[in-house]
């Protein structure tokens, strides 16, 4: 019985299961900057890289996944407070010291910070070497314009001879404006061309 089992199981198309690979996540290779290309550890991962060169992998907020350490210990912690609700703190006699608030509005209103955006404070302001180094690249990188290619010099200049400064009738061209470009795109580009022309 247990042998024409084995004999379907050998004749089946799909492989058994051996030995599970090792490392099956993809190393990724950095092409990107030179900087955190040169600084990137091959051993570590993506996420890992990034928080440790002070970089982020996303842009949005997070979405779960990394535990807050509490700013204070748990045996200090009061049960919290719902929205109506109120703390009283009394004096050895009974007499009442304060109320405490669930929100309190006057204490929002006078610009104090709670402590979560003091640690978000304190995470923002700490910068590596190598964000330093990128926002100095950045400061003085070279902008470069884009230029107009043959085909549209050649186009900007049959729409100026066929219409010269007319750019509501540029607009309503059929044969030329395909693409049907709006006035003000067809104004930019004229005037850039007209721009090469006084410098050629």
């Amino acid at each position: 019985m247990g042998r024409e089992l084995q004999k379907k199981k050998n004749r089946s198309s799909v492989n058994k299961v051996t030995r599970r690979k090792q490392n099956v996540r993809k190393i990724p290779t950095v092409t990107g900057n030179k900087l955190v290309a040169s600084q990137w550890d091959k051993s570590q991962t993506l996420a890992q890289n990034y928080a440790r060169l002070g970089l982020t992998h996303r842009l949005r907020s997070a979405t779960g996944g990394k535990e807050q350490r509490p700013s204070h210990s748990p045996e200090d912690a009061q049960p919290s407070l719902g929205p109506q609700e109120a703390r009283i703190k009394r004096a050895a006699d009974g007499s009442i010291l304060r109320i405490e608030y669930a929100n309190d509005l006057r204490h929002e209103t006078l610009g104090a910070s709670s402590d979560d955006d003091e640690r978000t404070a304190t995470s923002t302001t700490k910068e590596t070497d190598l964000v330093k180094a990128l926002r100095e690249r950045t400061a003085f990188a070279v902008k470069t314009e884009r230029s107009q290619s043959e085909r549209e010099v050649d186009w900007v200049r049959r729409l100026v001879e066929k219409h010269g400064d007319d750019y509501q009738a540029m607009f309503w061209d059929r044969e030329l404006n395909i693409r049907q470009q709006s006035v003000g795109d067809i104004k930019r580009r004229v005037k850039k061309w007209k721009e090469s022309q006084a410098k050629a």
